[in-house]
């Protein structure tokens, strides 16, 4: 398994046409509170693995941040969890 990056309008796609997408903000906490994607989840490196046995197997996951660095880091993180369907935002 591996993930796929995306760029920014692709995602836009993906959110608007798959309801069950999990949306994963991995930016500092207060970047999250000053605003995110509408039903985007913050994720710490420290909850990484409850919040990976919450996860629907079969959703499609989007990972992003600021530029695609630290989303890329986490999306490898699933790997090997997380077996559908995983994108980070290039």
């Amino acid at each position: 398994m591996t993930y796929h990056c995306i760029p920014a309008a692709d995602a836009v796609a993906l959110i608007r046409s798959e309801p069950g997408v999990a949306l994963i903000d991995v930016r500092d906490m207060a970047s999250y509170q000053r605003g995110h994607i509408d039903g985007a989840a913050h994720l710490a490196e420290d909850r990484f693995f409850a919040w990976t046995r919450r996860l629907d197997k079969a959703a499609p996951v989007l990972i992003y941040c600021y530029h695609g660095n630290a989303s890329k880091t986490y999306a490898q993180m699933f790997v090997s969890v997380q077996p559908s369907h995983l994108l980070s935002r290039s």
